[in-house]
């Protein structure tokens, strides 16, 4: 199966001073085989790290509501990202020995997909209009029981 959302991320130990104690967030979207052609961030952000770790069990990356629009993805895709983002930056922040509180924490979000939009809308029609030959579904008997009183 495809991956279709994949999490990468870069701990920077030497940041920039305006880079340093923050989390930023780039976002892409591959819509073929040629990554190179697609590699340009459609979304990216940045928040404090601090924010996040003051209420990262309820933190909710509203961020990336915008890309709930997109017509390249569908809602489920980006609650996924969401949930997978919550968890690499916990896990990060609080249980990797190569991250501390100075540190920049940069994470790369790719959605890919392997078909075109116009591709799995033709698909979807086809499934809907889909007809069921009736002969050629399985029937399910009900059991015959022997029951023995003893």
């Amino acid at each position: 199966m495809v991956e279709l959302v994949s999490l990468k991320h870069e701990i920077d130990h030497n940041p920039k001073p305006e880079d340093a104690k923050r989390i930023k967030v780039y976002v892409s979207i591959l819509m073929s085989e040629y990554p190179i052609r697609d590699c340009r961030p459609v979304l990216a952000f940045s928040l404090p790290a601090k924010e996040f770790r003051d209420s990262f069990t309820s933190y909710r990356w509203e961020q990336l509501n915008c890309l709930e629009d997109d017509e390249r993805l569908n809602v489920s895709l980006v609650d996924f990202a969401r949930v997978e983002l919550s968890r690499l930056v916990t896990y990060v922040m609080f249980f990797s020995v190569n991250y501390s509180p100075d540190c920049a924490l940069s994470i790369h979000i790719t959605f890919k997909s392997g078909r075109s939009q116009t591709t799995m809308k033709t698909m979807n029609e086809e499934y809907i209009h889909l007809l069921v030959d009736e002969s050629s579904v399985m029937r399910i008997q009900e059991p015959k029981w022997n029951l023995i009183h003893v």
